[in-house]
């Protein structure tokens, strides 16, 4: 059966809109910053003692340290309540940073990776020289404290979600779609 080319590019815009094909591309719109990976599935049910196991990656792709205090991360639903506190939102408050040698703890360094999980923690920098800070979303309105969609199910669109990050007037935003997997990158 021949199919008509037109058919296949409405098709192949389809499966690409509908993110069927994996990840969406990130937009670009805070140039010191890039979400480099959303940690969206915690192995097994979604429980409070695996919310860790949900982050949000963000590289400092810039030649300067950046400044970070009040970053925000959201996922999708709560972006688009234009919340800016309460459920599924962080705030990073001010002077938080787990400090490195010879980095200030409002500062993200050039090329470095400040981690964001959904759990409890205590800030900590790891050997990798990653910066892990700590949400506590016990109180946010995703079930356990998980905030990012991670089922998939009859309706298609359940399972895609956002991550949003915000830096004073400018965000950053990744998307992806359930894959049966635990990251995207």
């Amino acid at each position: 059966m021949r199919i008509k080319s037109a058919a296949l590019l409405s098709a192949a815009a389809l499966t690409a809109a509908l993110g069927v094909a994996g990840a969406a591309p990130a937009s670009a719109d805070i140039a010191t910053l890039d979400i480099t990976a959303i940690g969206y599935n915690a192995y097994g049910a979604d429980t409070a003692a695996n919310r860790n196991a949900e982050f949000v990656d963000v590289k400092n792709v810039s030649g300067s340290p950046v400044k970070v205090d009040g970053l925000l991360v959201q996922d999708a639903w709560a972006r688009g309540r234009d919340k800016t506190v309460g459920c599924n939102t962080y705030k990073l408050p001010a002077g938080t940073l787990p400090v490195a040698p010879s980095a200030a703890a409002d500062e993200l360094p050039s090329g470095a990776v400040l981690r964001i999980h959904m759990g409890a923690g205590s800030p900590a920098v790891d050997r990798f020289g990653v910066r892990h800070v700590y949400a506590d979303m016990r109180t946010a309105c995703g079930y356990n404290g998980h905030i990012f969609n991670n089922s998939g199910n009859s309706n298609r669109f359940a399972a895609w979600d956002t991550a949003w990050v915000t830096l004073g007037s400018d965000s950053e935003s990744k998307s992806y779609n359930f894959s049966l997997g635990y990251v995207a990158k």
